[in-house]
Order: structure tokens, then C-alpha cells, then sequence
């Protein structure tokens, strides 16, 4: 229903409508953040931003981060039992930085920091910065860096609301209302979503995806007295309910009920001095809550209840300058973060790290004229020290250079470092049953990188065309692993400890292109990404990676009745896994023999239509997964579906 309504969407686009402000050269002149950590415009960034706009958002139909990045060129998502995480270029969710407001996000699960924990309700806009930001953010952005910027109130008075209803009788209810006051702003907003669990293998007793109750709320306060000051405060609170059933090797069925909790809080202040001097202070607090209860059905053997209360304090102070050619960009930033935890030898445990960063953007004259060729160095260079594991550099040199107003390279080379986790580092799990333990490791130090990036775009004199072309090489050293101790005994359990052994890269190319169709406002975007990633000390592929992945986005709208539709596809190669003789987990202990085996290629497809009715309500449907792909052990997300909703904007 919805795929032929799009196609009779092109049509019938009428000819003689005058053509609007080109796109292309809107969304150019964008301000984004974080490339550099100070507004820039979209154009000038040295280093390549991406950027998901809140039109784009309502128009796709997303209801959580993970849903939004599904089809986004270049992005691949994890699915496991601990939530959704990201993957870019070929390096895992541990290795990528998720901030909100350019602020640290609590509570990773093992290595996974959950996309749907995130609500898209207040986001104005998503940055994704692909490569090396460790110069300015620290650890764990060696893959790169996925900011979600809030919406700021613009008028006296306004208002949203909106809800959706649809299979697996997901609901999914939002609003917020704001006002502007003289130099005051305040925002309120709250959410409640519900989704049922659902199975891919309805022959066992196992589901593939758990059932949700999702309640988030939030409030945001500021003031500006004049135009060159502002102070603000920002809370918000969620919580996430979960309820699945697992199985586990033995035939043991497990009821499993999770509840995590987040708060955050947050004070800053920013003040624009006469000089073409900004100071910004910010203070952040996170406080994440996370409760595990497995309930063995017709037996007590296998019960257990966890829980994990992970602080996080954050302090950021940063100068910005303007001397001449040249944009400084330097500060300091303190980061504290406490666990108390049940599966750990100790509790609680924690860790204190302190960074200094500085970045110098040097226009370097080429031309005196406009229209000449202009250049522009970044060098970049940051020093952590960590009470745990010591000092960690990491430098960064990003180069971007205009031959002509129609052609733009960028590269970048630089440094990271992931710091070991308080799992990896404190530990304390038994399985009495198989007859083994793995512990952590104190003694870890921080698994380093070195990547490259060279990206060329290319806008053709053609109006709404963009070509772009990237290529990327990542060396991961020191990677934690955990060491093989032997074969698993009941009477004699044997114990595994974390090592820093591993060496692993991933290397790969991206191509993307916007094309304007001939048809009045429809836009095709495409993209492909071929990725090599290769695990050097198992001498073997990096598991899960697919070698090529083809996205694909049709947008559309038909102006005189104000009908909008997007649709969006994909297809992902195969990939490989290497599993253990029972199919699950011998094969990250480093026993049993290990099979190497490869999930089948898969194309994805959604679609969604917008219909803008008078007095500021939209009417909208969406169907998702639309060729019903997936499987309980390697792809397990939802099947397919559809979603219809009303939402209202004053």
C-alpha cells in the first residue's frame, strides 16, 4: 500500500510550482558542533559531519536512535541481548563515542551502549563524525562520534504531541510545550512507549526480541540576559522495562525481566567576550541503574538477580579565540565514574581521568580571490591521564583543502585509546554447572589506534548533485581478549583472565551520492561501503563485519496537497561468525572447537508517508522491515510492520 502511493507520488508532480531555495546550499550553511567543538558552519568543517535534521527525523518515522541509524550509509548496527549498539567503519560499539549535547552517556552494558535508550523526542538534529576524535574527545572515540543535539525553544509559545499505534501493538505517545520569555526559555516534554516481544522461532520456548515499556521525561531551563550570554540547566530521567525469555545450552527455560534507569543533570554557561574570545563552563551528572532478574522455570538452580549502579561526573571548561587566520579551540575536562555492581571481585570501584585539549584551525591564504583555491590545517592534540592506566596522547592532524568552489578533500590522521572497562578489569563470574570462571585483570592497560581518513566531495554543476568518495584505515593494538586457561571442568573449574594480546585493522571505502530527480522535489540518495577487517592475531576476519553494504533513500514531496513519502533500503552481504561446537559461546572463552560460519546477504526495506492537514496536524503511516528479514541468532530484529499515527505542532 505504501510503495505504490510513493511511486504515484512522482507521477504526478506538477511542473509549474516555482522551485524552492535549493537544498544543497541549505544545508551547507548548517552550524554543527562536533567536528570541532564550537559552532561551525557546515561548509567550513574541517573534518566531515554528517548531520540528520529533525525534518528528516518526522519524515522517516523513527522512534528511538537505533531505528533512525538502521539505513544510514556506512553505519551497521549490533543487535544482541544487551541492547542495540553501533558500528562505524568495521569497529565496534566499544569504540564509539555517544554524546547528547556534547555531553558522556552512562551506563554501557558490557560494551554496548543501548541506541534504544535514546528517544528522538527532543532532538533538533543528529551529528555523526566518522574517524579519529580522540584529539578533542578522549577515549572511546576511535571510530568516531555520534552527538544528539537538543531543540531550544524559538517562540513565545509552542507545542507538540504525537502518537503512533501499530503492529506488535507497539504505542508510542510524546509531547512537549515551551515558551520564551524576555531572555528566558523553558522546555518540558515527556514520552511513554510499549512494544510486545516477538520470535523468530516459535518451535521453542525462546524469544528473539524482548517486549518494552519505555517512560522518559525532561525538563530544560535558561536565561540570557543579552546576546552575548547564556546559562542553562538540563534534567531528564528515563526508564526502560524489558521482558524476554531465554534458553540457554542446558534446556534450561529462563524468564528474564530487566529495568534500567537513567538521570541526568546538567549546568552550564556560556559568555561571548569582546575580544572574539567564548568561555563555556559545564558540569554533568549521570546516575544509571540497571536490574537483571533470570527466573528458572520448574526450578530455582539457575535464579539470579543483578544489579549495577554506574556515577558519572563530568566537568568541562573551554576557551575559544579568534586570532587572525587562526580559531583556538582549547580546555580541560575531568571525567569521574563509580560502579557498584554484584559481579565484580570488589564493590564499588571507580576511576578518575583528566584531559587537556587544544586545536588550532589555520585558514592558510592561497588566493586573494573568492572564488581561488583555500585551504585549511588543523593540527589538534590532547593528554589524558587516567589514575588507572597512566598518560595516553593522542594527536590529530586534519587537512581540508577548496581547489574550487565545487570541489573539497579533507584528510585526517590521528591517535586514540579505549581505557579497559571495570568489567574487564574487576570481574568475578562462575559458571559452576560447565566449570568455569572468568576474571578480570587489573593489571590491563588502554588498547591503542591510528587511523587515516582522506574523503573528496564533489558538487557537479547540477542543482541538488553531490558526489563524495572516503577512504579509511584503522590499526587497533593492545586489544583485550580473553585468554584461553582450558578445557572447562565442573570438579575443577579452570579460570580465564582478560589479556592485552590482540591486534586487529579495518580499512575500507565509501561512496555516496545526492542526486535531485528530474520530478520537482525528489531526491535519490545512494551509498556503498566495501570494509576490510581482519582480526591479525587469529589471522582471520573481524566477526559480524559484512564486506559490502548498498544504501539506498528515495525522497519525495508533492507540494499542492503537502504529501510527503521517504523510502529507505539496504543490502548487507554476508557475514562471518566463528561459534563454538554447542553454537554459542565456547568460542569467546577460547575452548571447544570453533566453526566458521556465515550469516546469509539480506535486504532491507522501509517506507513512510506524511500527509499535513490545516491547523498544524500531520497524518502519517509507516511500515518497516517491509521483505520480513531476520533470524533468531544473527539478525534478531523485529519483523515486519506497520505503524500509522497523528501528530500536532502549535
Amino acid at each position: 500500500m505504501i510503495l505504490p502511493l510513493v511511486a504515484a507520488l512522482l507521477a504526478s508532480q506538477p511542473n509549474d510550482i516555482p522551485p524552492p531555495e535549493p537544498e544543497e546550499t541549505e544545508r551547507r550553511k548548517q552550524t554543527v558542533i562536533t567536528a570541532s567543538r564550537t559552532e561551525r558552519t557546515l561548509e567550513d568543517v574541517v573534518v566531515a559531519t554528517e548531520i540528520i535534521t529533525r525534518k528528516q527525523i518526522q519524515a522517516i518515522g523513527a522512534r528511538d536512535l537505533g531505528q533512525l541509524l538502521q539505513q544510514h550509509p556506512g553505519v551497521e548496527l549490533v543487535h544482541t541481548f544487551r541492547g542495540t549498539g553501533l558500528r562505524l567503519q568495521g569497529l565496534d560499539p566499544e569504540y564509539v563515542l555517544v554524546l547528547v549535547d556534547g555531553e558522556r552517556v552512562s551506563g554501557r552494558v558490557g560494551t554496548t551502549l543501548d541506541l534504544g535508550r535514546f528517544s528522538l523526542r527532543d532532538v533538533e538534529r543528529v551529528e555523526i563524525v566518522k574517524g579519529p576524535a580522540a584529539a578533542l574527545y578522549g577515549a572511546d572515540a576511535i571510530g568516531g562520534v555520534v552527538n544528539l543535539i537538543t531543540r531550544r525553544v524559538q517562540r513565545p509559545l509552542e507545542a507538540s504531541a504525537r502518537g503512533t499505534f501499530g503492529t506488535l501493538l507497539e504505542g508510542d505517545v510524546r509531547a512537549h510545550a515551551g515558551t520564551k520569555q524576555g531572555p528566558f526559555e523553558v522546555r518540558v516534554g515527556g514520552g511513554y512507549r510499549t512494544r510486545n516481544p516477538y520470535d523468530w522461532e516459535p518451535t521453542d520456548a525462546a524469544t528473539s526480541g524482548a517486549g518494552l515499556r519505555r517512560l522518559d521525561g525532561d525538563v530544560a531551563l535558561s536565561y540570557s540576559p543579552d546576546a552575548t550570554s547564556r546559562l542553562w540547566l538540563r534534567s531528564q530521567y528515563n526508564r526502560r522495562d524489558e521482558d524476554a525469555v531465554d534458553l540457554n545450552p542446558s534446556g534450561a527455560v529462563l524468564d528474564r525481566r530487566q529495568r534500567q534507569e537513567q538521570f541526568d543533570v546538567s549546568l552550564g554557561g556560556r559568555k561571548q567576550l569582546p575580544s572574539e574570545t567564548s568561555l563555556l563552563v559545564r558540569g554533568h551528572f549521570g546516575l544509571f541503574r540497571d536490574q537483571l532478574l533470570q527466573d528458572q522455570r520448574g526450578s530455582r538452580a539457575l535464579d539470579d538477580y543483578s544489579q549495577n549502579i554506574t556515577r558519572l561526573y563530568e566537568g568541562v571548561f573551554q576557551a575559544d579565540h579568534r586570532l587572525g587566520h587562526h580559531a583556538l579551540t582549547g580546555g580541560v575536562e575531568l571525567l569521574g565514574e563509580r560502579l557498584s555492581s554484584m559481579r565484580l571481585e570488589e564493590s564499588p570501584v571507580g576511576r578518575l581521568r583528566g584531559g587537556a585539549f587544544v586545536q588550532d584551525e589555520w585558514d592558510v591564504a592561497l588566493s586573494s580571490e573568492d572564488s581561488g583555491p583555500k585551504l585549511k590545517v588543523a593540527p589538534g592534540f590532547r593528554f589524558d591521564l587516567d589514575s588507572q592506566f597512566g598518560g595516553a596522547p593522542s594527536p590529530r592532524l586534519a587537512l581540508k583543502l577548496d581547489p574550487s568552489p565545487a570541489l573539497t578533500v579533507r584528510t585526517s590522521v590521528g591517535l586514540g585509546f579505549r581505557p579497559p572497562s571495570f568489567q574487564e578489569l574487576y570481574l568475578r563470574f562462575a559458571n559452576q554447572g560447565i566449570g568455569y570462571i572468568v576474571s578480570g585483570n587489573r593489571n590491563l592497560t588502554a588498547e591503542r589506534s591510528a587511523a587515516v581518513n582522506v574523503g573528496v566531495d564533489w558538487r557537479p554543476p547540477l542543482d541538488g548533485w553531490v558526489l563524495s568518495a572516503s577512504g579509511f584505515h584503522t590499526r587497533l593494538d593492545n586489544l583485550i581478549n580473553i585468554t584461553a586457561g582450558g578445557a572447562p571442568d565442573p570438579d575443577n573449574p579452570v579460570t580465564f583472565n582478560y589479556e592485552n594480546v590482540a591486534r586487529a585493522y579495518t580499512q575500507g571505502v565509501e561512496l555516496n551520492g545526492r542526486f535531485k530527480l528530474p520530478v520537482r522535489s525528489a531526491y535519490l540518495d545512494l551509498g556503498y561501503m566495501l570494509l576490510d577487517a581482519k582480526d591479525l592475531t587469529r589471522d582471520r576476519p573481524l566477526e559480524g563485519r559484512a564486506r559490502h553494504r548498498v544504501n539506498a533513500q528515495l525522497t519525495t514531496r508533492y507540494r499542492p496537497l503537502d504529501l510527503e513519502a521517504v523510502v529507505r533500503g539496504s543490502w548487507v552481504s554476508g557475514r562471518p561468525y566463528f561459534l563454538g561446537s554447542d553454537g554459542g559461546m565456547a568460542n569467546v572463552l577460547g575452548f571447544g572447537e570453533e566453526q566458521e560460519v556465515w550469516a546469509p546477504s539480506y535486504f532491507d526495506l522501509e517506507a513512510s508517508v506524511t500527509y499535513k492537514l490545516r491547523s498544524g496536524f500531520e497524518v502519517f503511516v509507516t511500515g518497516y522491515n517491509l521483505l520480513n528479514v531476520g533470524d533468531q541468532q544473527f539478525n534478531p530484529r523485529p519483523p515486519r510492520g506497520v505503524l500509522g499515527g497523528v501528530q500536532w505542532e502549535y
